[in-house]
């Protein structure tokens, strides 16, 4: 059990590190009402600041005085947040992402624990090890099956995975970071998205893509790189998006493919074309001489390219956490400060959408 000294030590640094700023520029912030070796003293657990310091960090730092007192519910570490290769992303934006999440995570499972969590709720399931894309694509056609939902077109995902207990949060990042995933608690199942994204088809496809690694990662051959994880990630996200069986009815091997058609499935199924045209050449449909000249026209033709990357699904957006949370005040569970609280948001705006029947 941490207590409230050990508590307070941790989540300073947390919100130094979100604001992504220095023990000095802190200083600086707050007026040097205390020094760095105290700032210092603080995050390390070793004294406590007194109501006119804590009020003057709680004030720079855009948190609420009770934040530094939250406790934990569970460590941002279990999670691997990864960005692409290439990318100049800092260890500070990385450092404060972690935080971002953490924050995110701990106030859906704060108001969850209020209202009751949802009945129905993913498992996994022991198996064989997955080596193969073909592994996936059968995996993806079960999870369809057990899901009821067929061959047709997921109309929302987000609300497709919070219907089976998954916690999905947005968070602004950098953008060359795309979402994460893990299992906080031992059976608290969360997907995180960049909110900033606003390609939607590239949103859907990232959802399922960690659906995959929250359902399989265990499973996964010990042999497999890191990279050869994701593609089939990539392969399981791309069947749960659209699945195989109405592809074979539409497209034969050799026949030619009309951007038509690819932008109509698009429409239907919320996957982009890229992704289509990979499939293709997953199941047999394109060969690899085929898919490379499409790759390689594509570089060329500037308007092939927008047309193929143009993002055109259109998906309601959900929110279940900020739902709850004004579920939670209406209910009188919890006051309107601490819903503004929790939604990172001003008493005012709270009471405008808070209208109780």
């Amino acid at each position: 059990m941490q207590t409230n000294l050990e508590i307070f030590a941790m989540r300073l640094k947390q919100a130094r590190i979100l604001k992504k700023i220095s023990m000095d520029k802190l200083v600086g912030l707050i007026g040097g009402i205390v020094s760095k070796q105290a700032i210092s003293k603080y995050e390390s657990g070793k004294m406590m600041p007194n109501s006119t310091v804590l009020i003057a960090f709680s004030t720079v730092l855009d948190v609420e005085p009770d934040y530094f007192f939250r406790p934990y519910l569970f460590d941002a570490n279990e999670f691997d947040v990864s960005f692409r290769k290439k990318s100049n992303t800092s260890v500070k934006d990385v450092n404060a992402l972690k935080v971002q999440i953490q924050d995110q995570v701990e106030r859906y499972l704060e108001i969850e624990e209020l209202l009751g969590k949802p009945v129905d709720c993913i498992q996994k399931k022991a198996g064989e090890i997955l080596t193969s894309s073909e592994q996936m694509r059968q995996l993806a056609h079960e999870i369809r099956k057990e899901w009821n939902l067929g061959n047709d077109a997921i109309a929302n995902v987000q609300d497709t995975l919070e219907s089976k207990g998954i916690k999905v949060i947005s968070t602004e990042a950098p953008d060359s970071f795309d979402g994460v995933s893990g299992i906080v608690n031992g059976n608290d199942y969360i997907i995180v998205f960049n909110s900033c994204k606003s390609n939607v088809e590239r949103r859907r496809f990232t959802g399922m893509h960690e659906l995959g690694h929250l359902l399989y990662n265990d499973r996964f051959s010990a042999d497999l790189t890191q990279r050869q994880k994701e593609k089939l990630c990539d392969t399981f996200a791309n069947e749960m998006l659209l699945p195989t069986e109405p592809l074979q009815k539409i497209f034969k091997p050799g026949e030619k493919i009309s951007t038509t058609e690819l932008r109509q499935l698009q429409l239907i199924y919320g996957i982009s074309i890229d992704a289509i045209m990979h499939k293709l050449l997953d199941i047999g449909i394109l060969s690899e001489s085929k898919y490379k000249s499409y790759c390689i026209i594509k570089s060329k033709n500037d308007a092939l390219k927008k047309f193929v990357e143009k993002s055109r699904y259109v998906e309601n957006m959900t929110n279940r956490f900020e739902t709850m949370v004004y579920a939670a005040a209406a209910k009188d569970l919890i006051s309107t400060s601490k819903a503004a609280s929790l939604l990172h948001s001003s008493i005012g705006t709270v009471r405008k959408h808070l209208n109780v029947i």
